[in-house]
């Protein structure tokens, strides 16, 4: 088992106790399973890889609602998503193409717990004018939103 994915104490915790107490308010909101799939390559971004996993531990034990599965990078799972970047994170990944690169710190932090949210209501929260404009559409299009914190 690769040293990023290696078992926790139960009392060892990534997050803050005053973090993990809002979070755990905020996830008493979600309706449906959130499946958090995160993978890693071990010498690679190794900084953020660690980061991403401690994060997603602490969520998976924070809400019944949310479970984590994590992957080496170069697996099955991996090819069949297309995963190219170390760490990355997909969020329900059989069902929406909702993907997280990196280390979500700062603001990508609170767009991640977010899209948490979101995807376990089952809708996009979208305004009525945004659903009107997009109607048309009828291709499959590919939105990204890039943060860095420089």
């Amino acid at each position: 088992m690769s040293p990023l994915f290696a078992p926790k104490d139960n009392d060892d915790w990534f997050l803050p106790k005053d973090a993990r107490q809002q979070l755990e308010e905020t996830f008493k909101s979600l309706k449906n399973p959130i499946k958090l799939e995160v993978f890693a390559q071990a010498g690679t971004n190794d900084e953020f890889n660690e980061y991403m996993v401690k994060f997603c531990k602490d969520l998976d034990r924070l809400s019944d609602n949310i479970s984590l599965q994590q992957f080496g990078f170069r697996t099955d799972r991996a090819k069949e998503l297309g995963i190219t970047q170390s760490p990355t994170m997909c969020l329900n990944p059989d069902d929406y193409y909702i993907r997280f690169l990196g280390a979500p710190l700062g603001e990508e932090g609170k767009a991640f717990i977010t899209a948490i949210v979101l995807a376990s209501m089952g809708d996009a929260n979208l305004s009525d004018m945004s659903k009107q404009l997009l109607e048309p559409l009828n291709e499959e299009r590919l939105a990204q939103v890039f943060v860095s914190p420089t």
